[in-house]
C-alpha cells in the first residue's frame, strides 16, 4: 500500500508540489487572524456546579459573573476614605458606570468599608459587575476601560479575568515570535550537521514551513465555531515544527540512503514511502491518538489543544508523505546538492575531508549498542532506577487553575492582582458564591434564623473571613452595630427599617434565592483555596434548603475534579490505542507493552523534572520565573499527551530498522546493534531539533508555556537518550526471541493485515551516484 503511494507521488510529483503549495496559500489567509479567534478562557468544567451557578448569576442576578476590578490610587498623602476623594472616583467612574453592560459598581461609596481602603490609605478599589460573561468582556475591554476617566492625578490599572487574559494573549505570541527566532536557526544548524548538505537541510524546514500555516489555517476556521484555548496558537507551533522536521528527518535520511544503494529517483521515493514513509504514518496515527485522548475532557483548554494537536500532527504526517516525497523525486540526486563537505573542500583544498565519515558514525552507534547489550542488566537496572529517583517530586504534585501570577512582572493585570493581594484585605474581590434555594419565603423568621446560622456555620470554617449575605455582619444604618439575629427579623418586619435595608435584599436576594459571599484569605488559583470548596459544600444549610457553590475557587475545584475523573480513562485509551496500533506495525505483543513501560518511565522522570522546576521553585533564577508554588493545572496531562505520542515517534522508527533486520537476519543481537546503528543518528538529531524547538519556549514569559516546554524538552532529551540508546537495547537482548513472539490467532491477524511485513532489498539500478 505505502510503496502504491510512493510511486503514485512519484509519477505526479509537480503537480503535488503545486497543489500542496496553493492549499497553504489558502489556508494562509485565515490563520494570519488566529490570535483573534482564540480565548484564554476554558478553564470552566460545563456542567459543574460552578458553572451553573455562573449561569443562575447571570439569568437571575443580571450578572453575567464578570467583573472588573479597578484600582485607583491618589497622590501622595491622599486620603482614600475622604469625601474629596471619592467624589474624584466617582467621576473618574462615571463613564463605565453609566454603560448599560455594567449591572452596579461596589466600592467605598457604596459600602462605607475598610476592605476597600489600602493599608496606607492612599488607593482604593472598585469592583465593576458586568451583565457580560467573562469571555465576553475580553473583545470589549479597551472600549470598557476608555470609560474610566482619571481625574484629580488618580492613576487607574485593572485586573480580573479580561484584563489577565488581554495581556496573556499579548505576551503569548510575544513568546512565540521568541521563541521561532531561536529555534529556527539553530533547527537548520542541526539539520546540516546531520546532512552535510545545505539542501537536504532545507527540506524539513520547507515541511514545517507549509504544515504549520495549514494547521493554523484549519484551527482558526475550527475557533469561528468553537472555543479554542489561546494556548493552542503556542503548543501548535511548537509540535508543527518539532514534527514537521521530525518526520521530514526520517524520509530525507531513507531516500538519501536508498540513493546512495544505487536505486533511481523513482526506486528510491518508492522504497522510503514504503519503509519510513509507513513509520511515519503509524507514528502521527500514534502520535495523533495521544493528543486525542485529551478531547476525552471537559473544559474547553484541554480539549482544544487535543484538537489542535492532532490537527497539527495530521498537517505535518500528510506533507511529509506527499509534499516532501514529490518534491525529492523533482530533485533526485540534487538532494546532496550544496554538500558541505564541498565547500570545505573548496575553502580549505590543503586540507580535505575525510570520506567515510558517515560509516565511522554508524560503527560508533553499533559499538554502543554492542556494548550495551553484552551487560544488558548492568545498564537497564540503573538506568531504571535513576529515572524513578528523577520521578519522586511528582508524587507532591499540587495543581492549580493559574491566574495572573503566571504572567511575568511589569504585566499591567498582574501587577494590579498583586497590589490587591498585598496592599487590602485578601479575598475581598474574589468571593466564594453561595445560592440557597429555600422552600418558602426567604425573609420568614424561620429562614433568616437558618440562613444566619448556616452563614455562622460558615465563618466557623479554617479559610472563610465572614461571610456577606443579608443576614449575616449586617449594621445598623444609625449606629453602625453589627444587628443580631433577632434584631434584624424585626428589622425585616418593620417598614421603616425595611426600606433602610431594601439594597440588601435587591442586591442578594431573588424569589426564593439568597445569594451568600464567603470572604476567603486564599488566593483562589491556590490549592489551599480549592481544598475548601468540598468543606464548604458539605455544610447543609438546613432542611428543605438546597445550596449550591461557585465563585472562581469553586472553577477551580471544578475543573481539577473533572481532570481527576477523566484521566484516569484517558491514560486507559491512549495507552490501549498505542498498545493496538504498535502491535499491527510490529505483529508483536510483547514489543508494544515494552514500548509503552519504557515511554512511562520517560514521562515519570519528567513530571519529577515538572515539579521540582516550577512547583518547588528550583532554577527559577536561571529560568527567570517566580514559583506560584503549584503546578499550573493541565500541564502534566498535556505533556502527557504530547510526550506519549513522540516517544512512539521515536520507537516507531527504531523498530521498524530492527524489525527490517530480524527479518532479514532471524539474528535478535545483530538486528538491534544494526536497527540502532542505522536510526541513532536520526534519531538524535531530531531529538536535539526537538529539545531546541521545546527549550525556546524555556524563554516564553508566561509560565504555563515556558513550563510545558520545559517539561517536554527534558523528556524528549531522556526519551531519545537514556531509554532509546541504552533501555532498549538492553531489554531487547535480554528478551531474544520473545521480542516478536505474539499468540497464534493474534500472529496470523497481524500477518494477513499486512502492516507488519517489510520488503525484500530489491536490486538497486546500476550506475546510481552514492549520496554523502
Amino acid at each position: 500500500m505505502f510503496a502504491a503511494w510512493g510511486r503514485f507521488v512519484h509519477r505526479h510529483r509537480r503537480s503535488v508540489v503545486l497543489l500542496s503549495i496553493v492549499a497553504t496559500i489558502l489556508l494562509a489567509i485565515p490563520a494570519a487572524g488566529i490570535s483573534g479567534a482564540l480565548s484564554t478562557g476554558g478553564w470552566i468544567a460545563p456542567g459543574a456546579e460552578s458553572s451553573r451557578v455562573g449561569e443562575r448569576l447571570a439569568d437571575e442576578y443580571g450578572l453575567g459573573a464578570g467583573r472588573i476590578v479597578v484600582l485607583l490610587r491618589g497622590p501622595e498623602g491622599t486620603d482614600a476614605r475622604s469625601d474629596a476623594f471619592q467624589a474624584q472616583v466617582t467621576e473618574t467612574m462615571a463613564g463605565l458606570a453609566a454603560d448599560p453592560r455594567t449591572a452596579r459598581l461596589i466600592g467605598y461609596a457604596q459600602i462605607p468599608d475598610d476592605r476597600f481602603i489600602s493599608t496606607d490609605g492612599a488607593a482604593t478599589y472598585v469592583v465593576a459587575e458586568l451583565s457580560l460573561d467573562e469571555e465576553a468582556i475580553v473583545p470589549v475591554l479597551e472600549e470598557l476601560e476608555a470609560l474610566i476617566v482619571p481625574v484629580g492625578g488618580i492613576t487607574v490599572a485593572t485586573t480580573g479575568f479580561a484584563p489577565v487574559s488581554r495581556d496573556s494573549t499579548e505576551i503569548s505570541e510575544k513568546d512565540l515570535q521568541r521563541a521561532e527566532v531561536i529555534s529556527l536557526p539553530l533547527a537548520l544548524l542541526i539539520l546540516v550537521g546531520v546532512f552535510t548538505s545545505i539542501v537536504a537541510a532545507g527540506m524539513p524546514l520547507l515541511v514545517a514551513g507549509l504544515a504549520i500555516p495549514s494547521s493554523l489555517g484549519v484551527i482558526a476556521l475550527l475557533a469561528a465555531r468553537t472555543e479554542m484555548s489561546i494556548y493552542v496558537l503556542n503548543v501548535s507551533t511548537m509540535l508543527g515544527l518539532a514534527l514537521a522536521i521530525d518526520y521530514s528527518l526520517f524520509i530525507v535520511s531513507r531516500f538519501r540512503e536508498e540513493l546512495a544503494r544505487g536505486r533511481t529517483p523513482g526506486e528510491a521515493v518508492e522504497r522510503t514511502v514504503a519503509t519510513s514513509g509507513k513509520a511515519v504514518a503509524f507514528s502521527a496515527v500514534a502520535v495523533a491518538i495521544g493528543l486525542g485522548g485529551l478531547i476525552l475532557f471537559e473544559p474547553a483548554a484541554l480539549t482544544s489543544i487535543g484538537v489542535g494537536g492532532a490537527i497539527v500532527v495530521a498537517a505535518s504526517a500528510l506533507y511529509a508523505l506527499t509534499f516532501l516525497p514529490a518534491l525529492l523525486g523533482i530533485l533526485g540526486h540534487r538532494v546532496n546538492a550544496l554538500s558541505v563537505r564541498g565547500i570545505l573542500l573548496r575553502i580549505r583544498r590543503s586540507a580535505p575531508i575525510e570520506d567515510g565519515a558517515d560509516d565511522a558514525r554508524i560503527d560508533r552507534w553499533e559499538r554502543l549498542a554492542g556494548w550495551v547489550m553484552a551487560r544488558p542488566l548492568r545498564v537497564a537496572i540503573p538506568v531504571v532506577l535513576f529515572l524513578l529517583v528523577l520521578g519522586l517530586p511528582f508524587l507532591s504534585l499540587r495543581q492549580a487553575v493559574p491566574d495572573a501570577a503566571v504572567l511575568p512582572p511589569g504585566a499591567p493585570s498582574r501587577e494590579a492582582s498583586i497590589a490587591l493581594e498585598r496592599d487590602f484585605p485578601a479575598g475581598e474581590t474574589t468571593p466564594i458564591i453561595i445560592l440557597a434555594d429555600l422552600p418558602g419565603d426567604p425573609l420568614a423568621p424561620e429562614s433568616i434564623r437558618t440562613l444566619a446560622a448556616y452563614a455562622a456555620e460558615l465563618e466557623a470554617l479554617e479559610g472563610i473571613d465572614r461571610v456577606e449575605s443579608p443576614f449575616s455582619g449586617v449594621r445598623d444604618p444609625r449606629t453602625g452595630a453589627v444587628l443580631d439575629t433577632e434584631t434584624l427579623i424585626l428589622a425585616y418586619g418593620t417598614p421603616a427599617f425595611r426600606a433602610q435595608l431594601q439594597p440588601l435584599i435587591d442586591t442578594y436576594i431573588r424569589g426564593s434565592t439568597v445569594r451568600l459571599d464567603a470572604i476567603s484569605p486564599y488566593s483562589p488559583a491556590q490549592p489551599a483555596a480549592a481544598d475548601l470548596i468540598p468543606v464548604v459544600r458539605a455544610i447543609p444549610a438546613g432542611e428543605g434548603i438546597v445550596t449550591r457553590v461557585g465563585g472562581q475557587a469553586a472553577g477551580g475545584y471544578d475543573f481539577l475534579h473533572s481532570m481527576e475523573t477523566r484521566a484516569p480513562w484517558m491514560l486507559l485509551t491512549v495507552i490501549l490505542a498505542m498498545l493496538v496500533i504498535l502491535f499491527l506495525l510490529f505483529g508483536s505483543v510483547v514489543l508494544p507493552i515494552k514500548a509503552v513501560l519504557m515511554t512511562l518511565l520517560s514521562l515519570t522522570a519528567s513530571f519529577g523534572a515538572l515539579v521540582w522546576i516550577f512547583q518547588e521553585g528550583h532554577l527559577a533564577g536561571p529560568l527567570g520565573f517566580e514559583s506560584p508554588g503549584y503546578t499550573v493545572a493541565g500541564n502534566p496531562i498535556i505533556m502527557f499527551a504530547v510526550v506519549f505520542g513522540l516517544s512512539m515517534d521515536y520507537e516507531v522508527l527504531l523498530l521498524s530498522r530492527i524489525q527490517e533486520a530480524w527479518r532479514r537476519t532471524g539474528d535478535n543481537t545483530r538486528s538491534v546493534a544494526e536497527g540502532l546503528a542505522r536510526t541513532a543518528g536520526v534519531i538524535t538529531g531530531a531529538a536535539l531539533i526537538m529539545v531546541i524547538v521545546f527549550g525556546a519556549f524555556a524563554l516564553a514569559d508566561t509560565l504555563t508555556i515556558k513550563s510545558i516546554g520545559v517539561g517536554m524538552a527534558i523528556a524528549v532529551a531522556l526519551d531519545a537518550t537514556v531509554i532509546r540508546v541504552l533501555l532498549v537495547p538492553a531489554t531487547m537482548r535480554l528478551l531474544g526471541r520473545w521480542n516478536w513472539w505474539a499468540p497464534g490467532p493474534l500472529a496470523r491477524f497481524a500477518d494477513r493485515l499486512g502492516f507488519s511485513h517489510v520488503e525484500d532489498d530489491e536490486t538497486p539500478s546500476p550506475g546510481a551516484a552514492p549520496a554523502r
